[in-house]
């Protein structure tokens, strides 16, 4: 897997439209789209960055598929999808969740 492939799986995973994830970057679109059509255009490192940062990933993960934080692994697709659920809860509720695994594990 490639870098586009990587960019456009990554952009399905968490639900976006290209042009949506262009504006979270700072891109503009048709740039942005020279990554993901067929042209498969690498981007300079700032705009890896900038695009890393609005998909919530390592740049490092989607020029080389790796990641050491958090592997990027179908295995993982689950925990990744609640680590996305978590994101999203304010720290009260991020502290009863938290109450809740202790209680469980």
């Amino acid at each position: 897997m490639n870098f586009k492939e990587r960019l456009r799986e990554e952009i399905e995973y968490k639900g976006l439209q290209i042009k949506e994830v262009s504006a979270l970057a700072g891109v503009n679109n048709n740039t942005f789209l020279s990554y993901v059509d067929a042209r498969g255009s690498l981007p300079n490192v700032e705009i890896g960055v900038k695009i890393a940062r609005a998909l919530g990933v390592s740049v490092e993960y989607l020029v080389t598929g790796e990641n050491a934080e958090f592997p990027h692994d179908p295995k993982y697709t689950d925990i990744r999808k609640i680590v996305n659920d978590l994101s999203s809860l304010d720290k009260s509720q991020l502290l009863t969740v938290q109450k809740m695994i202790h209680a469980l594990v």
